[in-house]
């Protein structure tokens, strides 16, 4: 049920979904959150691939026209209320959420913790009469807790007492502020390169550009993260112009080959490893006067098409060429084709959208770490996971896809076990 409707309102959670963001999901649903995918601007940030949907889940993904207010908050595809990739699929492995801006495919479907913008969709909704005659100021789009109007609320990566730093590190010695000029500066995940990040660490960086610049970020050298269809483990980017919206997160082996520009002349990085043990990441900064560059450029195929001469409805042309796979290995890429109609009416689909590059990824060079370090995922709260990490010493896979003879195959009997990282 969404929202209050009336006498005591009972939350299931199963017994595989004991975690924090699950729980926070289905408390969600309760005080009247909607999934994200359900808002009436959803198809703006992502497209629903119905074919691949159970039927019985259809409904789930339908945009809410009528029924939800969005209450001024904008679209977070970091949303603990927003599906995983292969949320529902009918056969695990096809995409059914897919991001219009292919750099947030692996952030949706979180269920780390509720976002600064779910929490602020809360706090408009039943708060927003508080802290109205106070005038306690937080930067970067803070805001004052309504709860304790001194206080504020900080976008994730920033912290301080008004949200005019970087957010405390967590386990590491590490993040700050960088003051930013036209010479490169390093950051990088803890220990990085070796022995490498561990479990449960977080750090944030926020970085400054002088007035009328922006900043400039390039991935170097190793990089290598816990490969999951949803970043558990992963760096993220904020280089939009609204810092309290979740940015792009980066997992998996494949390192980011652009650099980036960001929209002003601030932007964040966080690093976070919620399971696991690996390389990480290191990253080179600077101030630049380029203009923004903050997703990886469409290939645009341009065809000459024959005109349309058949009266005849639904005629189809042949299906056009795969694009290039978005991850080199580990199932988790995505390719599509389209293909014209060449009649007045067509019924069908114009575009589709396929898993790719199925063969496993190369084993991790710090497998033996993770397979010493006995303190991953105890008990029931993520058992699939622990399954993965615990054979590191073979070539890995995206969940929900297993290694069958070093390619990824989908596993249909952990069908329910997966849920917690696509739902």
């Amino acid at each position: 049920m969404i929202g209050r409707n009336g006498g005591r309102q009972g939350i299931s959670i199963g017994e595989s979904c004991v975690k924090m963001g699950v729980i926070e999901h289905e408390i969600g649903h309760a005080l009247g959150l909607w999934h994200e995918q359900s808002r009436p601007d959803a198809l703006g940030y992502v497209s629903i691939e119905r074919d691949f949907i159970l039927p019985s889940y259809i409904s789930d993904f339908l945009q809410r026209d009528d029924e939800i207010d969005t209450l001024g908050i904008p679209y977070d595809l970091g949303s603990v209320m927003h599906y995983g990739s292969t949320a529902f699929s009918v056969d695990q492995k096809s995409k059914t959420v897919v991001t219009r801006d292919s750099l947030y495919q692996q952030t949706i479907g979180q269920r780390e913790k509720l976002s600064f913008y779910d929490v602020a969709t809360i706090n408009t909704a039943y708060c927003k009469e508080e802290c109205k005659s106070e005038k306690t100021k937080c930067e970067y789009g803070g805001y004052m807790r309504p709860s304790k109007c001194s206080e504020c609320l900080c976008p994730d990566g920033l912290g301080g007492e008004k949200c005019e730093k970087n957010e405390d590190a967590k386990n590491a010695e590490c993040g700050g502020i960088l003051e930013l000029s036209d010479e490169w500066k390093t950051i990088e995940s803890p220990n990085y390169p070796d022995p490498g990040y561990e479990a449960d660490q977080k750090c944030s960086w926020l970085l400054k550009a002088p007035k009328g610049k922006r900043v400039e970020i390039e991935f170097i050298e190793d990089f290598s993260f816990l490969c999951t269809s949803t970043c558990v483990d992963f760096v993220e980017l904020k280089i939009s112009d609204d810092l309290r919206n979740t940015g792009f997160r980066f997992c998996c082996y494949d390192k980011p080959e652009i650099s980036f520009v960001s929209q002003i002349d601030t932007a964040i990085v966080i690093f976070r490893s919620q399971l696991s043990a690996d390389i990480g990441f290191k990253i080179q900064v600077r101030s630049t006067e380029s203009e923004p560059r903050t997703t990886i450029a469409p290939t645009i195929i341009t065809t000459t098409m024959a005109p349309i001469t058949v009266d005849t409805p639904n005629v189809w042309a042949d299906w056009g060429e795969w694009s290039m796979c978005s991850r080199t290995c580990g199932g988790c890429g995505i390719r599509s084709r389209v293909r014209s109609c060449r009649s007045k009416k067509c019924e069908g689909r114009r575009q589709e959208f396929g898993t790719c590059n199925l063969k496993a990824c190369p084993v991790d060079k710090h497998c033996a770490k993770l397979l010493s370090n006995n303190r991953l995922c105890n008990g029931k709260v993520c058992t699939k996971n622990d399954i993965a990490i615990s054979s590191c010493d073979a070539p890995q896979c995206c969940p929900p896809f297993v290694n069958v003879d070093g390619m990824c195959q989908s596993d249909q009997e952990s069908q329910h076990d997966e849920l917690w990282l696509s739902i």
